[in-house]
């Protein structure tokens, strides 16, 4: 297979194409520049539509840590929602920050538009500070620079109001172990800028005493949040939707939080996989159905 054809493949296959996956690993500097023009595409009236696809790319640019992607990969995620989404699905709250932390070349700019662009998506700006957190805690970036950065966010981040963003910036404060901001988190929740349905302060604090009472260990519930993308097939295998017995399950019914006795979640933490096998984290995932009332 040629290139082209090897984006062809990655488009129709049915569940993990594993071997157009290693036709792309076998031909890499030719699908290379064939996957950044069609990221490049991606929205542009008339053109191919390789969504599913570039799901797969998007994870291979990471695994193969393509430095030239991350300009266009940083493009890509600025689209409007709907567009990034129909791509990535549910890597945009699993993967988007490791993979952007793989293909990193060193400007933060980047990331930065991201994370200040109100249009962008709410999840994958929340990401990107965690990015940027991945990266300090590799050493690409400084300590003093992301502390200043997240200090300088309370105020710039807009929506100044409820918004996922919130959620990112608080988790990377923890994560750093920055006590200088507590106090801000702190205004944060008080002015609800994060839902009470997805977290409490309480739950900041527990993450930020953990990583201030064990500076050489990972962050608290990080897993391998905190790592760079590393294997496509290996990494993605273990999705539910790329499991060969799994199944398209019924969505679950809403939950009411103030009847226990009637929440099928119940004993579910925040960072557990989600009972409804989408392979988003809980907190991510059918935490936020009584977002909306």
């Amino acid at each position: 297979m040629d290139a082209l054809e090897i984006l062809e493949s990655l488009n129709k296959e049915k569940g993990l194409p594993t071997e157009a996956i290693q036709a792309a690993r076998a031909q890499k500097d030719s699908v290379i520049p064939v996957f950044l023009r069609a990221f490049e595409e991606v929205g542009s009236p008339g053109r191919t539509n390789y969504d599913a696809a570039l799901f797969f790319a998007f994870h291979l640019l990471g695994e193969w840590r393509v430095n030239a992607a991350y300009p266009v990969l940083a493009n890509f995620l600025r689209k409007p929602p709907d567009i990034v989404d129909a791509v990535l699905g549910g890597a945009v709250t699993e993967t988007t920050h490791r993979v952007m932390a793989s293909v990193f070349d060193g400007n933060l700019q980047p990331l930065c538009n991201i994370i200040h662009d109100e249009d962008a998506d709410e999840f994958v700006r929340s990401r990107m500070i965690e990015a940027i957190v991945l990266l300090t805690l590799r050493g690409d970036v400084s300590r003093a620079w992301s502390e200043q950065f997240l200090r300088e966010c309370y105020d710039r981040l807009r929506p100044q109001d409820c918004c996922y963003v919130w959620s990112g910036w608080q988790q990377s404060i923890a994560w750093l172990g920055l006590s200088s901001l507590k106090p801000l988190v702190e205004r944060a929740f008080a002015q609800e800028f994060i839902a009470r349905s997805w977290l409490s302060y309480a739950d900041f604090e527990e993450d930020l005493q953990y990583t201030l009472d064990n500076p050489d260990a990972p962050p608290y519930r990080a897993e391998k949040e905190l790592t760079l993308f590393d294997d496509t097939i290996l990494e993605l295998s273990t999705w539910a939707s790329f499991k060969p017995e799994s199944r398209p399950k019924k969505q679950p019914a809403p939950v009411t939080f103030y009847h226990p006795e009637r929440n099928p979640f119940l004993g579910v933490g925040r960072n557990d996989p989600c009972p409804c096998g989408s392979g988003k984290k809980f907190k991510k995932c059918c935490l936020n159905a009584d977002r909306a009332s």
